[in-house]
C-alpha cells in the first residue's frame, strides 16, 4: 500500500467536470462563425445543443465564435439580427427520430452560399454531445483543418467517490457526456485495450493484492490478469493492442514488465532497488519510463533485453506524469519548490529527435497528461488555485483550452 501511495503522489487529483469552455489562447485573425437554432421552437436543449457546438467549433480553432444564442429559418441564406457581422453561419435543426433519438439537419454558410449540408441521426438522445463532436469533426475536415479525430473518442477515468471506493467512468472529452462503467469497489489507473474503445484494463484494490483485470464493454464480461503484492498497473498498450506495459512489485519495489497477452508470459524490463513505474511505448523500439534513480522522479528510457538505462529528461529535480507518441514525450515538471506557498507543476513536451523542449501551460498544477492515439492533442488535468478542470492542448496550433470541472475527485484519464 506504501507504494501505491507513492505512485500517487506522482498524479494530482482533481475534481469532477462539466463542457463549458474556459481558456482560448491565439484566435486573432479568425473569421467569426455564428450558430443559430432552426428547430420548430426553442427549448432547454436547443439551447445546450449551441453551448456544446459553440465548444466544440472554438476547439475546431478555424473560427471566432459567437455563442449568443438566436433562432432562424434553416432554409434562409441570411442570418439573425443579433449575427449580422458573422461571416459564417452553423445552423442546426433538431427533431425527434420517433424512436428516441435526435435527428439533426446541419447546415454551414459562408455570406449565404451553402458550404455544407447533412443530416445525423442520434440513437440516444443523452449522447447528444457525441453529435456535436460529429458535427464539429465533420465540418473540420469540410474547411481543411489539422486532423482533430480524437474529438470523437471517449475519454475513460476514475473518480473516487468516498475513502476506499470508486468508479470507472466513460465520458467525452468535455466530461459531458459521463457513464459508470464499473462501481461498488476500489478501482485505479483505467486504460483502454484497443483502438476501438471496446476493451479497457484497469486495477483493483478489492481484491487481496492489487490485481490488473480486462474488462470487455460490449459483453460485459471481466477476466483477471495478474496480481502483485505492492502494485499492479497496466501504463500502457502497445498499438496493435497485443502487449501491455505493467508495473508490477512482487518483491516490494515497482518495476516495468512487459506483459504479452498471446502466451501469457511477463519479461521484466527494468530491475532497480528504487522506484520505476509508468513504462510508455516509443516510436524507436524503447520504452520510457519515471524513476526515482537520481533521488527524484526523472524520466528514463531502455530497452527490452538491456540493462542500460539513459535519463531523457536534464532539466528540473521532479519530472513524472508522462506520455508518448512516436518520437515525442510530454510530462509533468515542478517548476519551483516554494516552502510557504504552492508549487508549479507544468507540462513541457520533448522531441527525442532534436532534445528541444517546449513548456505548454505556464501556471498552477498541471498533470497526468495523455497524447490524444493520433498524437494532434494533449488532455491533462488542471488545478490553478481553487479552481480545477480537464485541459485540452492542440501544441501544432499553439492553442490550449480548459473545461471546468464540479463534481467527484479524479484519479486518472485515457482516451
Amino acid at each position: 500500500m506504501k507504494i501505491i501511495l507513492f505512485f500517487l503522489t506522482l498524479i494530482q487529483l482533481t475534481w469532477g467536470a462539466d463542457a463549458t469552455i474556459e481558456v482560448v489562447k491565439g484566435v486573432a485573425g479568425l473569421s467569426p462563425l455564428a450558430i443559430e437554432d432552426a428547430s420548430a421552437q426553442s427549448n432547454d436543449m436547443g439551447r445546450k445543443f449551441t453551448k456544446m457546438l459553440a465548444a466544440d467549433m472554438n476547439v475546431v480553432s478555424l473560427f471566432t465564435v459567437d455563442e449568443s444564442y438566436a433562432m432562424a429559418p434553416l432554409d434562409s441564406l441570411s442570418p439573425s439580427p443579433v449575427h449580422k457581422d458573422a461571416q459564417y453561419l452553423l445552423r442546426y435543426r433538431l427533431s425527434d427520430d420517433g424512436s428516441g433519438g435526435v435527428k439533426a439537419d446541419i447546415k454551414l454558410l459562408q455570406n449565404g452560399n451553402e458550404l455544407f449540408f447533412k443530416t445525423y441521426l442520434l440513437k440516444q438522445s443523452e449522447m447528444l454531445v457525441f453529435l456535436s463532436h460529429a458535427i464539429a469533426f465533420d465540418i473540420n475536415g469540410k474547411m481543411g483543418g489539422s486532423p482533430i479525430d480524437w474529438i470523437k473518442r471517449k475519454v475513460l477515468f476514475i473518480r473516487l467517490t468516498s475513502p476506499r471506493h470508486s468508479e470507472i467512468v466513460a465520458s467525452d472529452y468535455t466530461l459531458s457526456y459521463q457513464k459508470v462503467i464499473l462501481t461498488g469497489g476500489m478501482y485505479g489507473f483505467a486504460k483502454w485495450g484497443n483502438k476501438e474503445q471496446t476493451d479497457l484494463y484497469y486495477t483493483s484494490l478489492s481484491d487481496f493484492k492489487p490485481t490488473i483485470y480486462k474488462m470487455n464493454l460490449l459483453s460485459g464480461k471481466k477476466e483477471k490478469l495478474i496480481s502483485s503484492d505492492g502494485m499492479a498497473v497496466c501504463s500502457d498498450v502497445s498499438e496493435d493492442g497485443q502487449r501491455l506495459l505493467l508495473t508490477l512489485a512482487p518483491n516490494g519495489q515497482p518495476d516495468i514488465y512487459m506483459y504479452d497477452l498471446s502466451s501469457r508470459n511477463k519479461t521484466r524490463i527494468t530491475d532497480y532497488s528504487g522506484i520505476d513505474v509508468n513504462g510508455q511505448f516509443m516510436g524507436d523500439g524503447s520504452i520510457a519510463f519515471v524513476s526515482n534513480r537520481l533521488g527524484y522522479p526523472n524520466i528514463f528510457s531502455t530497452r527490452p533485453g538491456s540493462t542500460a538505462v539513459t535519463p531523457l529528461v536534464y532539466q528540473g529535480k521532479n519530472n513524472s506524469s508522462l506520455s508518448s507518441y512516436k518520437n515525442f514525450l510530454v510530462y509533468k515538471a515542478r517548476e519551483n519548490s516554494a516552502t510557504f506557498s504552492g508549487n508549479t507543476f507544468n507540462l513541457h513536451l520533448l522531441s527525442l529527435k532534436s532534445g528541444n523542449i517546449k513548456r505548454l501551460t505556464a501556471s498552477g498544477e498541471n498533470d497526468y497528461p495523455r497524447f490524444s492515439p493520433d498524437g494532434e492533442a494533449i488532455l491533462y488535468i488542471k488545478q490553478d488555485g481553487s479552481r480545477s478542470s480537464i485541459g485540452v492542448i492542440r501544441f501544432g496550433l499553439n492553442k490550449s483550452f480548459a473545461f471546468p470541472l464540479k463534481s467527484g475527485r479524479i484519479q486518472s484519464i485515457d482516451w
